[in-house]
């Protein structure tokens, strides 16, 4: 025998309770397949998980497209690029003798090999200017000479103009949190919504059996599975 399942994506338990209340609202025959009380309070929850969910998804849109986009990508590009040639040129430094190994120490890379710090995402590219701001200023505070072409002044403008669109990027993604953290807590409402909506449906089809009793449930949205190897 087939076995139901309750929906387990947002898309999925939109449309199931959606499917019951339209089959209720526009039938031609009126059938008390949900109870006044019941019928009322499925209607409300899925209009509110709905309009939850559709924040989440434009959140999370706007979220990713602003990452994707040219000016964006632009800024990233520069700050990683500047600092990159800032480590090269001072590793260079090191190799020549002009700089003590020891040095590498203020910019947070290792000491024996010069090894570039990991740039892989932007949170990555933000610590690494950072850092290397902080140490050739605490460097050349120590009187260390400058390291020029590219200068310090040169990444630290490039990193701002990119942490400008950076905190931007946090507050989207925390935005986009905080809708999804709705959606999670709502989640649980709508699941024990759905069931009473099925054992409902249910138990109204309750006289009728097999394929036809399925057919009639699964017109209100009911999903049933076939256990493996299983047809009828």
């Amino acid at each position: 025998m087939p076995y139901r399942r309750l929906p387990n994506t947002d898309k999925a338990r939109i449309r199931s309770l959606e499917t019951a209340i339209n089959k209720m609202k526009y039938s031609e025959y009126y059938a008390p397949v949900l109870s006044p009380e019941l019928f009322a309070k499925a209607e409300k929850k899925l209009a509110q998980f709905s309009e939850a969910v559709d924040r989440y998804l434009k959140s999370l849109d706007t979220q990713v497209s602003y990452s994707k986009s040219e000016s964006y990508q632009d800024r990233l590009k520069n700050a990683k690029m500047y600092v990159s040639h800032f480590l090269t040129v001072f590793n260079l430094c090191v190799k020549r003798g002009e700089i003590k190994e020891a040095d590498r120490e203020y910019y947070s890379i290792p000491v024996n090999s010069g090894e570039m710090p990991d740039m892989s995402t932007d949170i990555a590219v933000i610590r690494c200017c950072e850092n290397t701001i902080r140490g050739e200023k605490a460097r050349v505070e120590k009187g260390g000479i400058p390291i020029y072409n590219p200068t310090i002044a040169k990444v630290t403008v490039h990193y701002e103009l990119f942490k400008e669109l950076y905190d931007k990027q946090c507050d989207l993604r925390q935005l986009t949190d905080e809708t999804l953290m709705v959606v999670s807590l709502m989640r649980p409402q709508i699941d024990s919504i759905i069931l009473d909506v099925w054992n409902s449906i249910e138990n109204y089809f309750s006289d009728l059996t097999g394929e036809k009793k399925l057919k009639a449930c699964r017109e209100y949205g009911l999903i049933y599975y076939y256990r493996k190897g299983e047809t009828d």
